[in-house]
């Protein structure tokens, strides 16, 4: 009987202990996730803290900065003489500053010699000049210089790139400094290379090649020494002024590439039709100013559809640059040649009389009649010719260019006629 009675109790012992175990489980489970949230919510505000602290700390530095300024304004204001006194790297800063919004590329060139800081005397001892390297032409083109002579800057103004021929040519060959000293006359010789031929009072040429990153020659730097007893600028400031002067140089050609592509026509080479229009308002402006002749020459390629139709539009832009290379070369270099639409050219003649302008005419007929075209048979053109008078336009100039090309198109082709004066 007591063994019955046992057995209940011990079960309800059993359970009560099942369900404190899971009490006690859960209690655990809670309490770890309420540390976890409370670690999150700790390290939360630990953040915001930290964040509040930095940004208290740049207010204080924001603070302490204005006062250093105020201090500064008040001891400038207590001591003028003193406090403005400018740093030499401040000044080189300006003035590189002002170089690279410098366009024009002398006056580019003549701010940068100052990082030289060339000394009074240095101006009465020494000349200085910066040479420009034209690629297509490979020739030195004098582009600034300070004290040189007008003989001696004719005598390198344009100097091709030939070994031995002068000091700066070699130095922009060889990319490296050209000294070239006057040598006692005893020492002379007959057969003395033409490198060592300085000019008059000259007694030494330095020649420094302006180089680009990529170590290829912009132009040359040239120092011509009337005294060689007076020192060279300082080396390092020399090697600054060349770095100065390579992204000047650079940045101009990069200029001048942009606005050569926005001038030029792809296809001949020639400038287009929206330069030749700029270019003949210019004139006729120069040409009422002065009172100066001016003329204009329109012509066109006879026949050019049947080019494109019997051989193709390759040949047809072949025709077409052939064309425009026999007539630059039939005219001035100061005349402006540009293709002014399709098969047709605007020749516009400076200082030209109407007279003068049917001989350019003429000459640049003659230049595209004679020329062999390997590529299709003979080519002619036809031109028509008309001088600027006090009435006329651009557009009314050209005008009566065009109707003289349409008479002479009209008249059989291949020949020159001319406009009347009248507007």
């Amino acid at each position: 009987m007591a063994e019955y009675l046992d057995q209940p109790f011990s079960m309800l012992i059993g359970l009560s202990v099942l369900v404190l175990a899971v009490a006690l489980l859960a209690s655990v489970v809670k309490l770890r996730a309420d540390i976890r949230t409370l670690r999150t919510t700790s390290n939360q505000q630990l953040k915001r803290l930290n964040a509040r602290v930095a940004q208290l700390s740049n207010e204080h530095s924001e603070v302490a900065s204005a006062l250093d300024d105020l201090c500064d304004s008040a001891s400038i204001a207590s001591a003028p003489d003193s406090s403005l006194a400018v740093t030499p790297a401040e000044q080189e800063n300006r003035i590189i500053k002002s170089i690279l919004n410098e366009g024009d590329l002398p006056k580019g060139l003549e701010k940068a010699f100052e990082l030289l800081h060339p000394s009074p005397e240095s101006t009465l001892w020494m000349a200085f000049g910066i040479s420009v390297l034209d690629q297509n032409t490979k020739t030195l083109k004098l582009a600034w210089h300070q004290g040189i002579k007008e003989a001696v800057a004719r005598q390198f103004s344009e100097a091709r790139l030939i070994h031995g021929s002068a000091p700066h040519a070699t130095s922009a060959l060889l990319g490296e400094h050209v000294v070239v000293r006057r040598e006692p006359a005893a020492q002379k010789h007959r057969d003395q290379p033409p490198a060592t031929r300085l000019p008059e009072a000259v007694q030494a040429w330095h020649s420094f090649p302006i180089k680009k990153v990529d170590g290829s020659v912009l132009g040359t730097f040239d120092i011509l020494s009337f005294n060689e007893g007076f020192p060279l600028p300082d080396s390092n400031r020399i090697a600054n002024y060349l770095f100065v002067t390579s992204i000047i140089l650079e940045r101009h050609s990069y200029l001048n590439g942009i606005l050569s592509q926005a001038r030029t026509d792809k296809l001949t080479g020639l400038t287009n039709r929206g330069f030749a229009e700029e270019s003949l308002v210019k004139e006729i402006e120069r040409s009422q100013r002065y009172r100066n002749p001016l003329s204009v020459v329109l012509f066109d390629i006879d026949h050019f559809k049947s080019f494109n139709d019997t051989y193709g539009h390759d040949v047809g832009d072949l025709v077409l640059q052939e064309v425009s290379r026999l007539s630059a070369g039939a005219i001035r270099s100061t005349d402006v040649l540009g293709r002014w639409g399709g098969e047709e050219f605007l020749v516009i003649l400076s200082e030209t009389t109407l007279d003068s302008a049917m001989v350019v005419a003429e000459n640049v007929r003659k230049a595209v009649e004679s020329a062999h075209f390997e590529v299709c048979r003979s080519v002619t053109i036809s031109l028509g010719v008309a001088e600027f008078t006090p009435h006329d336009t651009a557009q009314s100039l050209v005008k009566r260019a065009d109707e003289a090309l349409y008479k002479a198109k009209k008249a059989g082709r291949n020949r020159v006629l001319a406009q009347s004066k009248v507007a």
